[in-house]
């Protein structure tokens, strides 16, 4: 029985934990956004370039994954939690932000 760990298995597992890093770390100002309805220190350029940005990496990566018939699952777990988060920050921002305004 083989067990040592090829390049490739080592490669796949940095970028799963990588990519799970990246997706739980927008969780926290998600939940804090959501308890407090604070929105005042948001920028705007910022959220919408990260929002399109997030979106429109995905779609660059679903669909090569999809014509090359190789599937990176880590990158599709960071991007869509991320896609997620980051326009509920976009609405939140719009939302919350009228509210304060009234």
């Amino acid at each position: 029985m083989n067990t040592t760990v090829s390049t490739t298995d080592l490669i796949e597992a940095l970028g799963w934990f990588g990519n799970i890093i990246l997706s739980i770390g927008v969780l926290p100002q998600v939940v804090q956004t959501w308890r407090t309805h604070d929105v005042r220190s948001f920028n705007w350029l910022f959220l919408l370039m990260w929002a399109f940005g997030v979106l429109f990496t995905f779609i660059y990566i679903a669909y090569n994954d999809i014509v090359l018939g190789k599937y990176q699952w880590p990158l599709w777990l960071n991007y869509l939690v991320n896609i997620f988060a980051t326009f509920y920050l976009v609405w939140a921002k719009y939302y919350y932000g009228r509210l304060k305004k009234t």
